[in-house]
C-alpha cells in the first residue's frame, strides 16, 4: 500500500496538540478524569502519528484489543461485591497490616489495607478477578523460583536475595549498600525457563498451545499465534523469558510479530518482580492490572504503530504441530534448552552493563557542561538557569510533565510524576520505585491518586538499557535477526513505554 500521507500525519500530530492544550486550560472544569480521557485519545494518536503505514492497519486489531484493555481494566478495578468479614479473614487483616507497618506487603483477594487503619474491617470488598490474578500470579512466581533452588546450590548466598528484616543473609553484610544481585538472581531462571520450553517444545505440548491461541485470534484481533502466545506469558514472565516459549519460532517471525514481541517485553514486567515492586511500596492492585492491561494495549499499539503486511507462519491456518523435533529425547532438549539459555544470560548481562555504562557516559557529559562553559569564559550569571545536576534523567523529566498531565495527575504533584517517568526511562523502573518509596516517608508528598497512577506508569520494562537486554536475549535465539532487532529497538522501547501511559491513563479515568 502507498505510505501514510504527510498531510494525514500533520493533522494527527495538530489535533493531539490542540486537545492536550485544551484540556490544559480547561483543567478546572474538566477535572483530573477529564485530563487521563484526553490522554487516552493522545497516547494512541502519538503511536499513530508514527505508524509505519496507517493504510496496512487492521482495524479490527485495534477495536477489539482496545476493548479487551477496557474490559479487563473495569473487571479487575470495578468489579466485586461486599461482604461481611470471616474471621479468617480478621487473622488476615491482622497480618497484613503488620506487613504494611514492616514496609512490606501482603496481597490478598481483598483491598490492600492500610497499616494506618487499627480496627479490623466489618466487611470486605471482593475483587474475584483480581483474585484469581494473584493466584496466577503466585503459581507463575513458584514456577521461576525453582531455579532458585538450583542457584543457591551453585552460587550459595549470593543467590539469596532477601533484605535483612526478611532473614536475608548476602544483604545483613552490606546494610544501606546492599544492592540486588542481578546475576545471580534475575539470570539463572532463563536457564530454567528456556529448558523447560524446550522440552515442552519436543513433546508438541507448545506447538498445540500455538495452534490453540492461533485459532482464537484469527477470529479476534487477527493476530498470529506466536506472537500472541508470547504477549499472553509476558503478564508473568520477563522480557527475555516469555520469548523463549515460543523461541523456535522467532527466526521467522515477520517483522511486524518480532516488533510486537519486542514491544511486549518493554509493555510488562516478571512475575518476580511484581513482589519487588509491590515490596517497594507500590500499590498491589495497579502493579497487577497494568500488566494485565498492557497484554492486549502492547499488542494492537504495536500493529498500529507496525502493521502486518506479510504472512506469519502462526496465522492459525499452518499446521505448526506436524514440525519434528530435532532432539533425540527429553533430556536431549532440556540440555539444548540449558546451553541456549546460557548464552541468552551471558548476553542479557553484557548488554546490560554495556547500556547502563552508556547512560553513565551521558550524564557525566551533560553534567559537564556547565562547568566547560564557565572555564571557557562564560559568565555564571548568564548560566544561572542552567542546572548544575544536568542529566538524561532530569531531561526526561521535563519532557514528559505533559505525559503526567495526561495520566490524570493532580497538578501539583505532575513535576514529581513526570521525574519518576525520567528516571523510569533513563536508568530503570527499580531506581524510580525507591525514589517514590523514599517520598511516601514524607506525609502528604504526593497525593494517593497519583502514587497509584504512577505505578501504572512505571510497571513496565521500557528503559534504554531493556533495548540492550533485548537485543542480547532475543538475539541469542535468532543471531540472523539480530540487525532487525537493532533497527526496531528504538521503535519498539517508543511503543512499549506509551502503552504503560496509556494503561495508567485508562485508570485515571476508573479511579
Amino acid at each position: 500500500m502507498p505510505p501514510t500521507p504527510l498531510v494525514w500525519r500533520l493533522a494527527i500530530a495538530a489535533s493531539i496538540i490542540a486537545l492536550a492544550t485544551g484540556a490544559y486550560w480547561l483543567r478546572s472544569t474538566i477535572g483530573v478524569r477529564g485530563q487521563a480521557a484526553v490522554g487516552v485519545v493522545c497516547f494512541f494518536g502519538i503511536v499513530a502519528v508514527f505508524s509505519a503505514n496507517l493504510r496496512a492497519v487492521n482495524w479490527r486489531t485495534i477495536g477489539w484489543g482496545l476493548a479487551l484493555q477496557i474490559v479487563l481494566a473495569l473487571l479487575v478495578l470495578k468489579i466485586g461485591y461486599t461482604r461481611a468479614t470471616t474471621p479468617d479473614e480478621l487473622r488476615t487483616f491482622q497480618a497484613q497490616r503488620a506487613a504494611a507497618l514492616i514496609g512490606s506487603a501482603t496481597l490478598s483477594p481483598f483491598n490492600v489495607l492500610p497499616a494506618t487503619q487499627v480496627e479490623p474491617p466489618a466487611t470486605q470488598f471482593v475483587r474475584p478477578c483480581y483474585a484469581f490474578l494473584e493466584i496466577i500470579g503466585r503459581g507463575v512466581k513458584k514456577f521461576i523460583n525453582f531455579s532458585d533452588v538450583g542457584a543457591q546450590f551453585v552460587f550459595g548466598n549470593l543467590a539469596d536475595a532477601r533484605p535483612p528484616e526478611a532473614g536475608g543473609t548476602w544483604s545483613k553484610l552490606f546494610g544501606t549498600h546492599y544492592m540486588f544481585q542481578f546475576a545471580f538472581i534475575a539470570l539463572p531462571p532463563i536457564l530454567f525457563v528456556s529448558a523447560f520450553f524446550t522440552v515442552l517444545y519436543h513433546f508438541g505440548i507448545l506447538q498445540w498451545f500455538v495452534r490453540l491461541l492461533a485459532r482464537a485470534m484469527l477470529y479476534l484481533m487477527r493476530t498470529s499465534g506466536a506472537e500472541t502466545l508470547s504477549v499472553s506469558a509476558n503478564v508473568f514472565m520477563g522480557q527475555t523469558e516469555a520469548p523463549l516459549i515460543v523461541k523456535p519460532y522467532v527466526p521467522r517471525m515477520t517483522n511486524s510479530e518480532l516488533f510486537a514481541l519486542m514491544a511486549s517485553g518493554f509493555a510488562h514486567i516478571s512475575g518476580g518482580m511484581m513482589v519487588v515492586y509491590i515490596n517497594y511500596g507500590a500499590d498491589p492492585v495497579a502493579i497487577l492490572t497494568t500488566c494485565v492491561m498492557a497484554c492486549p494495549c502492547s499488542l494492537y499499539l504495536s500493529k498500529l504503530f507496525l502493521p502486518e503486511t506479510g504472512v506469519p507462519e502462526t496465522s492459525g491456518t499452518v499446521h505448526t504441530g506436524e514440525a519434528k523435533s530435532p532432539y533425540v529425547n527429553a533430556i536431549d532438549a532440556a540440555a539444548s534448552g540449558t546451553a541456549d539459555g546460557l548464552r541468552l544470560a551471558l548476553n542479557v548481562g553484557a548488554m546490560l552493563i554495556v547500556f547502563i555504562a552508556f547512560v553513565a557516559m551521558f550524564d557525566a557529559l551533560l553534567s559537564g557542561i556547565k562547568p566547560t562553559l564557565v572555564g571557557l569564559g562564560v559568565s555564571a550569571d548568564a548560566l544561572g538557569a542552567w542546572p548544575d545536576d544536568l542529566s538524561l534523567k532530569r531531561i526526561f523529566g521535563w519532557l514528559f510533565a505533559p505525559a503526567a498531565f495526561l495520566m490524570g495527575v493532580e497538578e501539583r504533584d505532575v513535576t514529581n510524576v513526570a521525574s519518576l517517568l525520567g528516571q523510569k526511562l533513563a536508568i530503570n523502573e527499580h531506581y524510580a520505585y525507591l525514589t517514590m518509596k523514599a517520598w511516601k516517608l514524607s506525609p502528604d508528598f504526593m497525593t494517593n491518586r497519583s502514587y497509584q497512577l504512577t505505578a501504572f506508569a512505571l510497571t513496565g520494562f521500557a528503559n534504554f538499557a531493556s533495548v540492550g537486554i533485548q537485543l542480547g536475549g532475543i538475539g541469542a535465539m535468532a543471531p540472523e535477526r539480530r540487525g532487525d532487532l537493532a533497527r526496531l529497538g528504538g521503535r519498539a522501547l517508543f511503543v512499549g513505554f506509551t502503552a504503560t501511559l496509556l494503561n495508567a491513563a485508562i485508570a485515571g479515568v476508573l479511579l
